[in-house]
């Protein structure tokens, strides 16, 4: 397994697709395949809740993070055969909060 780290994402409040806002050394990630074994969101900097989730994330609907005591989202399976598809995943970071993703692959 290999642990890539992307770019440190700055929120503007809007929802996004995850992997539309992952870069390395400020160059998009193209790929066309997005399945993971692991990811990890955590908030580096935070004035409110930020929320990640499916499709219909919104500013009341999916995982909250970034609470005023960065909060982190580290989805665990027990089963390692398992893969996530981070092409599934949205979030809305709350404008000016940072975020910073990895993931294992």
């Amino acid at each position: 397994m290999k642990v890539q780290t992307f770019d440190d994402i700055t929120g503007d409040g809007v929802k996004h697709q995850l992997i539309s806002l992952l870069k390395v050394g400020g160059v998009s990630v193209v790929q066309t395949n997005w399945l993971v074994k692991w990811w990890q969101a955590v908030m580096l900097s935070s004035s409110g809740t930020s929320r990640i989730g499916d499709s219909n994330v919104s500013a009341s609907n999916g995982i909250p993070i970034g609470t005023p005591n960065n909060g982190q989202f580290a989805p665990i399976d027990s089963k390692w055969t398992e893969t996530y598809d981070l092409s599934m995943v949205y979030v809305i970071i709350k404008s000016g909060d940072v975020m910073c993703v990895s993931r294992a692959v």
